[in-house]
């Protein structure tokens, strides 16, 4: 007797611009409580606040600039699996006729998905998280999902929030005193290792440089601050991230091939037969050969071949394995816990051939700084050696 699995009738996935450790989801309906009054009382009784027609959720991490979001609409209550996520919430949400999910966070994030018009409830889960505040990254690597399916009149299950070993839970905020004179768009929330407090937008300037500077290990380094992983390589090896900030194309082209090799290497991909001769290929400077001439198609490929075919069952095993293990450390920003290394190691072969070579250089040795986890000062070492950086 074969196994049914249900499956949602929609998803997608988006990517939402997080910060200031909060989150707000709407169906389009406008609400008669100020964002910032319901920010108010999921600060009273983390991790969330809602009115029916606004959630206000408050993530364990300040910031994740690039916070991936699952949106699935299912016909009927999903199948429950809480134990699989560290943070789950659960209200109810109305979604208007323009039929469209909001997502959005201050003060730049904002993003829609389609969401058919209706009453639901809705579930929003979270998981991979290292931290409660700064999470030592801009891309900390958590993971979000939102599940609505149409209200059947139930009662919505209890908040689970996520109890992080040695520190446990951040305490409630009570109410602030509602005076006439607070206008709500002067004001922020923050959310860091001190815990939340509002913080007013005049302050906002000074704050940020703050941020930046304990985010970079120091003074920001102008020429990698909009690439991948460049806060983290600053504060963990400043040395190694001002050398690369000075070296030239073809020095930037070396390293991003170089990387991809040291990462394939470490995953155990190197011997693969198929996935030689695109080391080989990346290597000589010429074009990757099918499948890494679609990034999806090699990584399907990788999962099919480590993994199995996809189903449920499958699929929840690769998503456990690649994202979440142990929480990292703050220590060593490169250390995420356990990973599926291969899943992290195959994209860098890709990644080597960006356009820009400061690009490539970049986003293919933060990878391969994460395959290296708890090692990656060996990998920097030999980097130094390759090199001769100081």
């Amino acid at each position: 007797m074969s196994t049914v699995f249900r499956r949602p009738v929609s998803e997608e996935t988006v990517i939402l611009f997080m910060d200031y450790g909060q989150f707000r989801i709407d169906g389009g309906v406008e609400s008669p409580v100020e964002e910032l009054e319901l920010l108010d009382r999921a600060l009273a009784a983390h991790p969330f606040a809602s009115d029916g027609l606004a959630v206000v959720v408050l993530s364990p991490h300040q910031n994740n600039f690039h916070m991936p979001v699952t949106v699935q609409v299912w016909d009927e209550r999903p199948p429950g699996d809480r134990a699989e996520w560290q943070q789950v919430c659960e209200t109810r949400l109305r979604v208007g006729p323009e039929g469209t999910l909001c997502l959005s966070s201050p003060t730049d994030g904002a993003v829609d998905c389609p969401v058919p018009e209706g009453q639901y409830l809705i579930e929003i889960s979270g998981r991979g998280f290292v931290n409660y505040g700064w999470p030592g990254s801009t891309e900390p690597g958590d993971v979000w999902r939102i599940r609505l399916w149409p209200d059947d009149g139930s009662e919505p299950l209890p908040a689970m929030q996520w109890n992080m070993p040695g520190y446990g839970v951040p305490e409630n905020v009570p109410l602030p005193e509602v005076t006439a004179s607070v206008d709500a768009e002067e004001w922020v929330v923050v959310v860091d290792d001190k815990g939340s407090r509002r913080l007013h937008i005049d302050e906002l300037p000074a704050q940020a440089a703050a941020f930046q500077r304990q985010r970079w290990g120091g003074e920001p380094i102008p020429r990698l601050e909009d690439h991948p992983g460049a806060e983290d390589l600053a504060r963990h090896d400043r040395a190694i991230a001002e050398a690369i900030a000075t070296m030239g194309d073809p020095e930037l082209r070396r390293l991003a091939r170089w990387s991809a090799a040291q990462a394939c290497a470490k995953a155990g991909l190197s011997d693969r037969p198929w996935v030689r001769p695109a080391l080989a290929a990346l290597r000589d400077g010429r074009p990757l050969p099918p499948p890494f001439d679609d990034v999806d198609a090699a990584m399907t490929r990788l999962h099919d071949e480590d993994f199995g075919p996809p189903d449920d069952e499958h699929v929840g095993a690769m998503e456990a394995t690649m994202v979440l293990g142990s929480a990292g450390t703050t220590a060593n920003p490169f250390d995420l816990g356990p990973i599926h290394r291969p899943s992290f190691a195959l994209p860098t072969i890709i990644d080597a051939n960006r356009p820009d070579a400061l690009d490539a250089a970049m986003t293919t040795l933060y990878a391969t700084g994460l395959v290296f986890g708890p090692e990656v000062d060996t990998l920097f070492a030999a980097l130094r050696a390759e090199f001769e950086t100081g």
